[in-house]
């Protein structure tokens, strides 16, 4: 039985519920001209959800180019931009909007959140604003694209990872100002560097917004050459533009696209990826983590290929066999299993035991460490060597590219050089300092580099006598026999094997670099950052 006391408190929370929202309509007339959302149900759902702040807030979605996915936090970063501009779409409003199945927010086969803006929902949040405060808004939008390019340069300049505003620049700029919209749809240096860093139908697209003859030539045109594609077909990017370049009459002139020297693709990875490889031939790669699920990329597409269902656990390590015929996992808490990249069928029976860690060698060598017994096998044969090199808690293992000579090391700084076709042990170098968590080698096993917490030693072999030391903040990089590759926050360092001396920085990421990975012939150095953003180096060409 309510007391008299709760049912006066109620009325009184009631009234004055009643006279806020009574007061909000006022504030959201005067701010909108409008009474409300509409009586139908998609005004009816906001009036539902929406309190005053969210709904002046729910107007700037219409800013969002309807009906096209567009990736959550991609959004949210390009939206606040360097200096933490106006950023009103808030993960929390879409997920109520969400609720309210006003909106679309679903996982990508990429692994990250999409979000859709359906067209009669931005109908109506647009219809909400006045034509002055719309374009102000989209300039505002521009304002945070500007401060990512480069100082007193052109659109061209945009870094090559801001993916939001290569898609999307051009329809933010053709609410603000036409003009300047059109100007750059009609640059063939927009148009190819454009086309390279994303599918061609975005051009197209953007190409749609401007109503000019010259837009509706160059639409049709490139309509021609991509509808002569085979759909089922992967097609290369670079050589697409050069197609449309001879389409569009620019076959004499040089694109400026500005691209990094040695960049070779670009791939979106889940943000939680945990571990990627490249095939032996180099023209796809798989990757696992937080999500569960194992991807299969086509790098020269970028496309995901295959996507294999969710694992029970979170995957730590891949690698693909050296014929490509199958891909292997290790799941925490799981022993490795095998995977058909093609169907994505498991593969029974597979008995590599608990692996945490594979190299690959000459002729078809394939290493990996079963933590569960100490042992080495080859994933591809089921081969295990007769020795058990380390006792437990291997962190990595390194092989010389002419298959010579395995290294290993564990968490007690333990370290040690193996025949691997054998499993003699060759030579025991002297403890480490601290627990190895990553080894480097050169091909024809004459140094070995060996990383932990604190920074990188390069030794010579089999004297063990130091090269030099660097410091580094993680325990990650990677090795040829020329440089080190090294992530240092949002830029690779590459440095001298020699010497340690710095060659070159890589400065294409936007965020912490966390892995660096070498392709099996050593070909490709990959580098990917906290966001999964994945690029694809060609080694030879990293440094001039």
């Amino acid at each position: 039985m309510r007391t008299p006391g709760a049912m006066w408190d109620g009325w009184r929370s009631r009234r004055y519920e009643a006279r806020r929202r009574v007061r909000d309509a006022g504030e959201w007339e005067r701010a909108t001209g409008h009474k409300d959302w509409g009586d139908d149900r998609i005004g009816t759902a906001l009036t539902a959800v929406l309190d005053l702040r969210e709904s002046l807030d729910a107007r700037r979605l219409s800013a969002l180019r309807p009906g096209v996915e567009l990736g959550v936090t991609e959004v949210k970063e390009a939206w606040a931009g360097m200096d933490g501009g106006p950023y009103a779409f808030t993960l929390n409003l879409l997920e109520r909007l969400r609720d309210a199945r006003l909106v679309t927010i679903a996982p990508a086969d990429d692994g990250r959140m999409r979000v859709t803006v359906p067209e009669g929902l931005h109908d109506r949040l647009r219809s909400r604003w006045p034509a002055d405060e719309e374009a102000e808004w989209h300039e505002r939008l521009l304002g945070n694209a500007r401060v990512l390019a480069q100082p007193g340069g052109t659109w061209l300049d945009l870094p090559l990872l801001a993916g939001y505003w290569w898609r999307n620049l051009v329809w933010h700029m053709w609410h603000c100002d036409p003009g300047k919209a059109a100007a750059l749809l009609g640059d063939p240096r927009w148009q190819i560097a454009r086309i390279q860093r994303f599918e061609v139908r975005g051009l197209l697209a953007d190409l749609t917004l401007v109503d000019s003859p010259s837009a509706r030539v160059t639409a049709s045109t490139i309509d021609e050459v991509i509808g002569g594609l085979d759909p089922d077909a992967p097609h290369d990017p670079g050589e697409l533009a050069q197609d449309l370049l001879r389409a569009l009459g620019h076959a004499g002139q040089a694109a400026a696209v500005r691209q990094p020297q040695g960049l070779h693709a670009v791939l979106q990875l889940p943000r939680f990826t945990q571990d990627f490889a490249m095939s032996p031939d180099n023209t796809w790669l798989v990757a696992v983590g937080r999500d569960k699920h194992i991807r299969i990329y086509d790098v020269a597409t970028r496309a995901v290929r295959r996507v294999i269902p969710a694992q029970p656990e979170v995957g730590y390590h891949c690698a693909v066999a050296p014929d490509c015929s199958f891909v292997m996992t290790r799941s925490a808490g799981e022993g490795a299993r095998a995977w058909d990249p093609v169907d994505g069928e498991e593969r029974i029976p597979f008995e590599a035991g608990h692996v945490t860690g594979s190299v690959y060698g000459p002729d078809d060598m394939w290493l990996a460490y079963d933590a569960a017994t100490g042992d080495l096998v080859n994933p591809f044969t089921g081969e295990r060597l007769p020795t058990k090199p380390l006792a437990r808690q291997v962190g990595h293992l390194a092989l010389a590219a002419d298959g010579s000579v395995l290294a290993m090391g564990n968490a007690r700084g333990q370290l040690g050089l193996w025949d691997p076709r054998t499993g003699r042990r060759i030579a025991e170098l002297p403890d480490h300092r601290h627990a190895v968590n990553r080894l480097g080698m050169a091909a024809d096993g004459s140094w070995i580099a060996i990383g932990d917490v604190y920074g990188i030693r390069v030794l010579e072999l089999p004297s063990g006598d130091e090269r030099f030391t660097l410091p580094q903040r993680g325990t990650d990089f990677v090795t040829t026999d020329d440089w080190l590759a090294v992530p240092d926050f949002g830029r690779v360092q590459i440095r001298s094997i020699r010497t340690g001396d710095l060659l070159r920085t890589l400065e294409v990421h936007t965020d912490n670099v966390l892995e660096c990975h070498m392709s099996p012939d050593r070909r490709y150095l990959l580098t990917m950052d906290r966001e999964g953003t994945l690029i694809v180096w060609d080694a030879a060409t990293v440094v001039a």
